[in-house]
């Protein structure tokens, strides 16, 4: 994650550089918006115990581009971390962003429901691409049973055959998988663009 974020900074003062030279108050508000990530990305891990008062503290005595830097910056990393998840686990990473998010917005109600919208748009994926997945499986595994049974009177002996190993079901899984990801990354990116165009 802090390499994650070191490496947008680079990249970002690298543009200044080839603009000119970056003034004073780019690096500034390089480094107030690499600040706020930072505490963003603490806040992710749970090193930080008052998030709220922690911004309050990083926003106070700031301009209103200042401000807007901050809010930017935690916002960029928040976002960064809901995405459609391989695995449960990465459920409960979006989960924890998305509270950063209620906790930054908590005066907006309608932020409220767009982050209820995300984690069930989230869990739907998940859930969907499983079905998916095992039925698949099962429509494979029906077609493998007769192919090994033959495969185990020809060589007399038991033959398994590993159906998630297969390059048909590997491809055919692509294809589907590809398409899930697709349809539910752009419902994802929409929801995702109302918070980016809150704090652009």
């Amino acid at each position: 994650m802090a390499e994650e974020i070191k490496s947008t900074l680079e990249i970002a003062l690298e543009k200044a550089e080839k603009i000119g030279k970056a003034s004073k108050e780019e690096l500034e508000f390089f480094q107030i918006k690499e600040e706020a990530q930072k505490l963003s990305a603490k806040f992710l891990r749970n090193e930080v115990s008052d998030f709220e008062n922690s911004l309050n503290e990083l926003l106070k005595d700031k301009s209103s581009q200042q401000k807007k830097a901050i809010y930017q910056g935690v916002v960029d990393v928040f976002l960064k971390n809901i995405v459609l998840p391989k695995y449960e686990y990465q459920l409960d990473d979006a989960k924890k962003a998305l509270e950063g998010l209620k906790k930054i917005f908590k005066k907006v109600p309608e932020i409220s429901k767009i982050c209820q919208q995300i984690e069930a748009l989230l869990r739907e994926y998940l859930m969907h691409k499983e079905a998916i997945y095992n039925e698949l499986l099962r429509r494979f595994n029906a077609g493998v049973s007769a192919l090994e049974k033959a495969l185990s009177n020809q060589l007399g002996t038991e033959v398994k055959v590993n159906v998630e190993e297969h390059p048909q079901f590997k491809e055919e899984w692509g294809k589907i998988k590809e398409k899930l990801d697709e349809e539910y990354g752009k419902q994802l990116e929409y929801l995702k663009n109302l918070f980016r165009k809150i704090v652009s």
